[in-house]
């Protein structure tokens, strides 16, 4: 009898949701708009309403599911199935998730970091594939990393490897949610980009991005900033350039340190592609030791699907597949 299993990806936009069979194929998938002003609580019950209704669309009931993977944007206790701290979240401190998610919904969970989901995602069916030693990166509201060495998902000794966002660039930088200054989300990510366009736009040159958003400023973001930038606006492929320095130094620095074969960049800014993509691999060029400079930076192949789908097929390898697969989980 085929059965299924739920991937989850909360972000601090959006959570999607993927209902995968026994050969990996999406049967259903949903996006929806966090609704994060409502709380840990109530944002649990949301994640669990879409699974029931990927169930309905698929005629399908809870004991068809063999497990449920869902990925969270922070610090994560395995074991203890609950949230540590989601600083794009408000209030996800300590969250007992397990607990929650099994009173509306009683199947077997695997809780993970949602990076390191994504990651998962592209090293089974996406850009890393067949590569031992790869960092899969995601650029969305937040930045962070899926780091796998000699194969296997490097977590460190406190799991809590990979928060490449938090690498400080800046030494007297912006105040980050994480309460660092300087990060490297404050200068790269979505939410960045998106706040230097909103802080220029005050400024003549900006009428495009205006227009885009019908003058108001509070609906700009990065992928407002990626349109004009399309539609020949060189103050917003200005804006995104700084972005793609400030990625491109991180990167420099993580292939110093790991010296990883293949970075793969997903997440929704990488959807612009090589306009972000071609000045960061300058900059990783420019700063890079020499014997590094051979690291191919490329775009993740899974897009938006790449957090959901890779928490699906993680829980099925580890929770119904048996522990002879996947160890390394």
């Amino acid at each position: 009898m085929v059965k299924f299993t739920v991937g989850i990806d909360l972000g601090g936009t959006n959570i999607k949701a993927v209902l995968v069979d026994q050969n990996n194929e999406v049967k259903g998938y949903l996006k929806r708009a966090v609704q994060a002003e409502l709380g840990p609580r109530e944002v649990t019950r949301q994640m669990m309403g879409m699974v029931y209704t990927l169930l309905g669309e698929n005629k399908l009931v809870p004991a068809d599911l063999r497990g449920l993977g869902l990925g969270v944007p922070g610090l994560v206790d395995r074991r203890e199935e609950k949230a540590v701290f989601l600083p794009n979240l408000p209030g996800w401190h300590h969250i007992p998730l397990g607990q929650w998610i099994r009173e509306e919904l009683d199947v077997p969970l695997l809780l993970d970091n949602d990076v390191r989901m994504a990651a998962w995602g592209e090293k089974l069916l996406g850009a890393g594939r067949g590569w031992d030693d790869m960092v899969c990166i995601t650029v969305g509201t937040g930045i962070g990393a899926g780091i796998f060495l000699q194969g296997k998902m490097f977590r460190g000794h406190g799991e809590s490897a990979g928060e490449i966002g938090h690498m400080t660039v800046e030494k007297d930088g912006l105040l980050c949610t994480c309460g660092n200054q300087g990060c490297l989300e404050m200068y790269a990510s979505g939410r960045a980009i998106a706040r230097k366009a909103r802080e220029l736009v005050k400024q003549k040159g900006f009428n495009l991005i205006l227009e885009l958003v019908e003058g108001d400023e509070a609906r700009i973001t990065a992928a407002t900033v990626a349109r004009a930038a399309e539609l020949g606006d060189s103050k917003a492929q200005g804006i995104i350039e700084e972005a793609a320095r400030y990625l491109g130094i991180g990167l420099a620095n993580l292939a110093n340190i790991l010296n990883p074969r293949r970075i793969v960049i997903g997440g929704g800014v990488a959807g612009m592609g090589e306009r972000l993509l071609g000045p960061v691999r300058e900059v990783v060029q420019a700063r890079a030791m020499p014997v590094n400079r051979d690291v191919e930076i490329v775009a993740a192949q899974l897009g938006e699907l790449a957090g959901a789908l890779g928490a699906a097929l993680v829980a099925r390898c580890r929770l119904a597949d048996g522990k002879e697969k996947l160890k390394e989980i």
